[in-house]
């Protein structure tokens, strides 16, 4: 989201600043100021004058220039790929433009898109907007977008959900003034004009008052004016509509500039044209806020336009961006300085919650792992208590346990096929299962199997001596112990089975 943005309006006698911030509800205007245009050098002295006076320092910067250097034509192209339009537009209209082509710098806004594209396509002499690039930087501006001026401000009107169809903007800067007609939502015509049709209108007054700012004229002294402006209306009305076979009825006229001075002018103009006229007010947009102290200073006939190209959408909507080929902004890869310095205060907590939670985790994880090292010592001991210098007890219990595979797999005398479970499956044979023996442990090593256990007898114990005797896995048993238990109603044994091929 950007931060600060800056609404640049440059007119003949005026130039307006108005400086918004993007929030998630809408825009925030936060400042805001005007400079005269006098005399020689009265443009750079305004633009000095204006950024002097006022914090007007912004992340984003949109300005225009006048209608008056741009050259329309109205297009049909038989598609409606956005490339393919680009591409095309210059070969349409080299032959309409009375400079070479190459000289021009062209851009579009669509009407329709259907099977054919209709497009309004905008040029301006690449003079120009070098000129106005470099005023600009010559007082520390460097503009993302360079539009067209009140097309921003018709675009902002056609946002409106109240905005009919079909209607006109009428922007009156003295006795010049422009309208942009639209239709079916779209902008379709932009027109520079002027009239002098006996009279001029009001200066601008320096009243902070915004009721004294509108001068009492009475209608009379005024109507041979707005005569001829309704006669420039109509006249442009009806050429455009015979030149593009259109029918256009405009449902309502919206006064913008000078002519919000003039209580008298909607109704006048109302009367004249036949069609209901309005005040532009921005106090229709929801999404538009003020600060306390700027409401006050806000001059909606001076700063109408420089507010529209401060909420205008940076991509492309229904106006114009001459910022491209060679007049295109270099991007900065990494932002405006205040998206920098959130981006790294962003990255600064992000790093802090991520140390904390490695080591959170890498504390838990050790504790763990000292856990696990005094259970593998402990079971290392109990198993293997004849070891004493204890280094690794997992590895110690690796090198332990393989040899006792190795030891169980083969032994002296004994095949490789004799394995543990072909001496316990014998010795399953060769004793009856008629005789009372309970096996309590088997002890194997090396050398030979130790068998202890009870038994009812005395004479079983001899027997299970010589049961075994004849066994090919053992050289040779030999009773161990035999004892009556504590009870004196079993006898406790032990025989050893020497490991060996019995000869």
């Amino acid at each position: 989201m950007p931060g600060k943005i800056l609404g640049l309006d440059i007119a003949d006698n005026e130039i307006a600043a108005v400086q918004v911030v993007s929030t998630l509800k809408g825009y925030q205007v936060t400042a805001c100021a005007t400079a005269g245009i006098e005399g020689e050098g009265g443009l750079d002295n305004a633009l000095k004058l204006l950024f002097d006076n006022t914090d007007l320092k912004s992340d984003i910067c949109h300005t225009s220039i006048s209608s008056e250097h741009a050259s329309f034509r109205n297009l049909i192209l038989p598609f409606k790929d956005t490339k393919k339009i680009k591409q095309t537009i210059p070969f349409e209209i080299e032959a309409m433009v009375p400079v070479p082509i190459e000289d021009m710098i062209v851009d579009f806004s669509i009407i329709s898109r259907s099977e054919s594209t209709e497009i309004l396509a905008a040029s301006v002499n690449k003079a120009v907007i070098s000129e106005h690039l470099d005023r600009l930087r010559s007082h520390g501006l460097d503009p993302d977008i360079v539009d067209i001026r009140c097309a921003p401000l018709a675009a902002w009107l056609l946002r409106q959900k109240d905005t009919g169809e079909n209607g006109i903007l009428l922007n009156i800067d003295g006795t010049k003034g422009t309208i942009v007609l639209f239709h079916q939502r779209r902008i379709v015509l932009i027109r520079r004009f002027s009239n002098n049709g006996g009279y001029t209108s009001p200066a601008v007054s320096d009243s902070s008052d915004g009721n004294d700012s509108i001068l009492q004229i009475p209608p009379g002294d005024v109507v041979p004016y707005y005569q001829s402006l309704g006669r420039i209306i109509q006249n442009t009305l009806h050429g455009f509509c015979v030149h593009q076979s259109k029918e256009i009825l405009p449902e309502k006229i919206y006064i913008a500039g000078n002519g919000l001075y003039i209580k008298e002018a909607s109704e006048l103009l109302g009367r004249l044209m036949g069609i209901a006229v309005e005040q532009l007010d921005f106090g229709r947009d929801e999404r538009l806020f003020f600060d306390k102290d700027i409401s006050g200073a806000f001059r909606p006939d001076l700063m109408a336009n420089a507010l529209a190209l401060a909420v205008r959408d940076a991509r492309q909507d229904m106006g114009f961006n001459f910022r491209k080929d060679e007049f295109e902004k270099k991007r900065h890869y990494f932002g405006t300085k205040k998206e920098i310095k959130t981006a790294s205060i962003f990255l600064i907590v992000l790093l802090c919650f991520l140390a904390t939670d490695f080591g959170v985790d890498y504390y838990f994880v050790k504790k763990r792992c000292e856990a696990l090292d005094q259970q593998i010592e402990a079971v290392f001991k109990e198993t293997f208590p004849d070891v004493k210098r204890i280094v690794d007890p997992a590895k110690q219990m690796k090198v332990e346990i393989n040899k006792l595979k190795e030891s169980s797999v083969s032994g002296p005398s004994i095949t490789a096929n004799t394995t543990v479970l072909a001496m316990l499956k014998d010795i399953s044979e060769k004793i009856p299962d008629s005789l009372d023996v309970h096996i309590a442990r088997m002890v194997l090593d090396a050398d030979a199997l130790r068998i202890s256990g009870t038994t009812d007898t005395f004479n079983t114990v001899d027997k299970i001596k010589n049961s075994l005797s004849s066994s090919d896995c053992f050289s040779a048993v030999t009773i161990s112990s035999a004892k009556l238990d504590r009870t004196g109603n079993k006898v406790e044994f032990e025989v050893k089975l020497e490991r060996g091929a019995n000869k």
